[in-house]
């Protein structure tokens, strides 16, 4: 079950799935708290049960900290942060009835922080802490819950932001030092993250942060 606010995008990913898929889309605003329970449902009513669930909603804005509105505040932490709540929170009963698993997307900025971004790095830092959270307090229901934590990745997320005034760029997000990576990773490299935290190969990881930036982070 795909779901996003982009229903052009949702119906042209499931017409390109292989012959054999069965995926399904659903609209979903990540801002809307009522709408996770609906997507859970929908989802049920679709398959009749949920196996796995990845919380991969987000947004990402830049400024100078102290330029960051209330609003700016509550939208970054309603989207990347609340959601991932409302949405495991309607989720867990059926994934302890399937012994499931939940793979969040948080980013290293949520480890090391991140020039003009706090409210992200913010929000990204408390998906780590509640998705470790979520392996204890539910790991004896047999639910695994883990976190990928992406560096920079070739996204539409980021483009088109425009050089904030008087932004230090030395304090900028470094590259990656990996090998023909300069320009960041690609969106197949954090779905193959996704993909093994979520299959049966990772049976014994539970509460895991997955770093996936090229090594960017190192010295």
């Amino acid at each position: 079950m795909l779901a996003d606010r982009n229903q052009e995008g949702l119906k042209q990913a499931v017409s390109s799935a292989p012959e054999a898929s069965h995926a399904k889309w659903c609209a979903y605003d990540a801002a809307d708290a009522e709408g996770s329970a609906g997507l859970v449902d929908e989802a049920i009513a679709a398959f009749g049960r949920l196996d796995v669930v990845v919380c991969n909603a987000g947004i990402y804005d830049r400024a100078h900290f102290l330029e960051i509105g209330q609003g700016d505040w509550d939208r970054m932490l309603a989207i990347n942060l609340s959601s991932v709540f409302h949405l495991l929170k309607a989720a867990i009963p059926h994934l302890q009835a399937s012994s499931g698993n939940a793979v969040t997307v948080a980013s290293t900025a949520g480890i090391h922080g991140i020039a003009y971004a706090a409210h992200y790095a913010a929000a990204k830092a408390g998906i780590i802490a509640m998705t470790k959270s979520l392996a204890v307090e539910f790991g004896p229901s047999g639910i695994r819950f883990n976190t990928v934590c992406p560096g920079k990745v070739n996204t539409a997320i980021g483009a088109g932001l425009q050089p904030l005034k008087n932004q230090n760029d030395g304090l900028l997000v470094r590259p990656p030092k990996l090998a023909g990576r300069v320009d960041g990773g690609e969106p197949g490299d954090l779905a193959s993250a996704i993909t093994w935290l979520a299959s049966d190969e990772a049976r014994y990881v539970s509460g895991s942060v997955l770093v996936v930036d090229g090594a960017q982070n190192i010295g």
